[in-house]
């Protein structure tokens, strides 16, 4: 093994045991006394859209979307133009997850593939990166993340969000309707 090589599987470890640390402290925040969530007032089609995302890939991705779309209640994108539907995909994203062109129009009106083609996202590229990489993969894409570090993740806005929105789903009551 190189010298190069070495040290990206040091780095790809020290990313692994931040992201791990990052995620033991966010289960000891929750479980915090004091701690409270903000008051979600969700709609019954959040709520589904919610429910459906976790389903699909667990409550990092009902917290994504969340973050992303509202729980679906703005499927085009505000801050970005290119990025359509609950899981706020980008075109080429989504035909790429897809393997053939997916149009807009179902990126936005389907949410069903929407979800599927963004779980299938975010597990690829945490698969690739870990999983607070993972988000940041799927928030930013692959170029982007491909030289994360330990300290960009425990600096980051984005991921300390998505964990606020992680802890504020786990205090949802939950119905067996």
């Amino acid at each position: 093994m190189t010298a190069r090589g070495i040290i990206r599987h040091l780095v790809a470890v020290a990313v692994y045991l931040g992201a791990l640390f990052a995620l033991c402290a966010a289960i000891w925040m929750s479980a915090a006394p004091g701690t409270h969530a903000a008051n979600l007032h969700l709609s019954h089609q959040q709520e589904v859209a919610i429910i459906e995302a976790y389903r699909l890939g667990g409550l990092r991705f009902a917290a994504i979307i969340l973050q992303e779309s509202s729980a679906c209640a703005f499927l085009h994108g505000k801050l970005d133009p290119r990025a359509f539907g609950c899981g706020q995909l980008h075109q080429s994203t989504a035909d790429g997850v897809a393997g053939t062109h997916v149009s807009r129009w179902m990126l936005v009106h389907d949410w069903d593939l929407n979800l599927e083609l963004a779980a299938h996202e975010l597990k690829r590229c945490t698969a690739m990166f870990g999983p607070f990489g993972g988000i940041t993969c799927y928030k930013f894409g692959i170029p982007a993340s491909q030289g994360l570090t330990p300290q960009f993740l425990g600096n980051s806005h984005y991921l300390h969000t998505i964990e606020r929105r992680m802890r504020e789903l786990q205090k949802l009551p939950v119905s067996e309707d």
